[in-house]
């Protein structure tokens, strides 16, 4: 699903046609899906900081703000 979602740009209706499903329930995979990664990358964004090793300021901004990015960039 994150394939068609991400990479080809399929919409969630889109992808829902091709695979019989509705939109609501893709959209609603999606975020679940997406809500597991960003915990996934809290983690190890934590384990880096607790271990003093490098991070952007974007991934610093993430830990700190549970963001992808500020908001107006």
């Amino acid at each position: 699903m994150l394939y068609y979602l991400f990479l080809r740009d399929y919409s969630a209706m889109e992808y829902a046609e091709s695979i019989g499903q509705s939109d609501r329930n893709i959209r609603g995979v999606r975020e679940t899906a997406l809500k597991k990664i960003r915990k996934f990358y809290t983690d190890v964004l934590t384990y880096r900081k607790e271990n003093s090793l490098s991070m952007t300021i974007d991934e610093k901004y993430f830990l700190e703000n549970g963001v992808r990015k500020k908001k107006g960039r």
